[in-house]
């Protein structure tokens, strides 16, 4: 018995070295439970755009190993390059109704706002709407610049197995004013072109790609009539998805799902839990106040009496630190921005518990 044994392992050994078939890897199979779910945490790291610019995507194919772990991040370190985006059941939001056909929807951007008439801060939060079923998340509707159903979806996330693709194409009505309109056209066809192990910084998973190439038709409408056309025909995500994680460990990306045009190269990957680091991250309508937002020149950034902040950064839309500035005496944070453009900044003040606040500020 045991020499039929080792002869039927050493014909194993044989015909596994002749098919060059290696049974160590399996690639993985997405479903829906490996899509984003209401209380979904998603942490990412942006990367350094220098680096980002010129990183290439390596290769397609089965059983690759993809080494992406030199990735540095964008602003300085990793506290400051992380993005938080809260996943939440479509029915808890403000304007639910609107979108009927939705059953998840994603926190996007969060403005604090202080009342002089009441004295107290508010914050009002702005919501995207996907439709999550068996062939993926689909974005359905946008809250900002305006309420936008889309004429048809726009795949974000296709369930994929090896080999297989998909095409979409949508359509998204903006009202730019009363006379003017702005649609973008949107197609895509995604295919999952490899499946492996990658590798981040402090992540290695087994993972499936999915690449998508995309064409962009954006067109003005002013009274009805044409008024300007752009076209961006070269636009492209690849997306590398693991089990249960429910968005890319790593995203390289040029296109309109993560910016306006004119669209450049960005990198970005998947980040464990802030706890990992020590750090516990706050919701800046407790315990924080940020006050006027928007603002034309200076901005209060105020923690309740007791936290104390030991360092603010303030970054523009493409993640480049723009100002720093020093606490005051009276642990209040003033930032003259007299001299910046109007445009969306992004805040981030550690305290000297390790606590901290991230927000969004408008510059008018």
């Amino acid at each position: 018995m045991r020499n039929r044994a080792l002869i039927f392992l050493s014909l194993v050994l044989i015909i596994s070295i002749m098919t060059g078939y290696s049974p160590v890897m399996a690639q993985i199979s997405l479903d829906i439970d490996d899509l984003p779910q209401p209380d979904n945490i998603q942490i990412s790291v942006r990367v350094d755009s220098a680096q980002g610019v010129n990183l290439l995507p390596g290769p397609s194919g089965a059983d690759v190993s993809w080494d992406f772990s030199t990735l540095d991040p964008c602003c300085g370190n990793l506290l400051t390059s992380q993005d938080t985006i809260s996943w939440m059941n479509h029915d808890a939001t403000p304007n639910a109704g609107y979108f009927p056909l939705s059953n998840i929807a994603r926190k996007e951007r969060c403005y604090t706002y202080h009342s002089h008439v009441t004295h107290t801060d508010f914050t009002e939060c702005y919501f995207d709407h996907y439709v999550r079923d068996n062939s993926g998340l689909s974005m359905y509707g946008i809250e900002d610049p305006a309420e936008v159903v889309l004429g048809s979806t726009l795949s974000v996330f296709p369930l994929l197995a090896y080999g297989d693709s998909a095409q979409n194409e949508a359509k998204i009505h903006i009202p730019v004013s009363g006379d003017s309109l702005r649609i973008f056209h949107i197609i895509t066809k995604s295919v999952a072109d490899g499946w492996g192990t990658i590798i981040v910084p402090d992540t290695t998973a087994k993972v499936i790609r999915i690449k998508t190439t995309e064409t962009v038709y954006d067109t003005l409408y002013v009274n009805d009539v044409v008024a300007d056309v752009h076209v961006y025909p070269d636009n492209y995500y690849y997306r590398w998805y693991a089990k249960k994680t429910g968005f890319p460990i790593l995203q390289v990306n040029k296109g309109f799902q993560n910016q306006l045009p004119p669209y450049f190269q960005q990198v970005q990957y998947y980040a464990k839990s802030t706890s990992a680091l020590g750090i516990t991250e706050s919701n800046p309508a407790n315990g924080f106040h940020v006050f006027p937002n928007p603002f034309s020149s200076v901005v209060t950034l105020r923690p309740d009496p007791g936290r104390i902040p030991v360092s603010v950064t303030l970054f523009n839309s493409i993640g480049k630190s723009v100002h720093l500035h020093d606490i005051n005496t009276d642990n209040m944070i003033v930032i003259n921005g007299t001299g910046l453009p109007s445009g969306i900044y992004f805040y981030t003040v550690v305290m000297d518990n390790k606590d901290y606040y991230r927000g969004t500020l408008v510059k008018y």
